[in-house]
């Protein structure tokens, strides 16, 4: 006699083919401490300086020493890179100046953005090889203003336009303050 699919059996069987079509919908998951954790949806636009943005980091020496650490985990970017998810806060003509105080962009000190001189394991982190420049006419700089513990732009200085990705807005997040 054969018995019926239990109702664990048959919501496991459906949140396993449902997440594929809410990923493929839209929806983007964050597992990383540089924004809330949670579900982030697409947003048909193009980046603008203020939005989240998602991104392939580029092949440099500096992701890759991210990935070794830990900071990047592997995923479908080239390089093996995951995607990042950062704030867009530097665009091409900006000024950007990264001293022990902060990141500032144009002059406006951006918030939670004091560089570490050590990662939690007591590595020295890595630093941008210019503290003052200005991004040229194909770069952007992404931070995190959420978590000073992000691996961001005043690390890895700044990146080119092209490898901006999706604009996404938080949709169901579990932790909303900053960290």
């Amino acid at each position: 006699m054969k018995r019926p699919l239990s109702v664990a059996a048959v919501v496991a069987i459906l949140a396993f083919c449902a997440v594929p079509l809410v990923l493929w919908g839209g929806a983007r998951l964050n597992v990383t401490s540089s924004f809330p954790p949670g579900i982030y949806w697409v947003v048909d636009k193009a980046p603008e300086k203020g939005d989240l943005v998602m991104f392939c980091p580029p092949q440099t020496e500096v992701f890759q020493l991210a990935q070794e650490r830990g900071y990047l985990i592997s995923g479908p970017c080239p390089g093996g890179y995951m995607h990042m998810i950062k704030r867009l806060v530097g665009v091409p003509g900006d000024d950007v100046l990264i001293v022990p105080e902060g990141v500032s962009i144009n002059g406006e000190l951006q918030v939670r953005s004091q560089p570490l001189h050590q990662d939690p394991s007591g590595r020295p982190m890595p630093q941008p090889p210019l503290a003052h420049f200005r991004l040229g006419s194909d770069e952007v700089l992404m931070l995190s203003e959420y978590s000073r513990l992000s691996f961001d732009g005043r690390y890895f200085g700044a990146v080119p336009q092209g490898q901006l990705g999706e604009v996404v807005e938080p949709w169901l997040v579990w932790r909303k303050t900053p960290l």
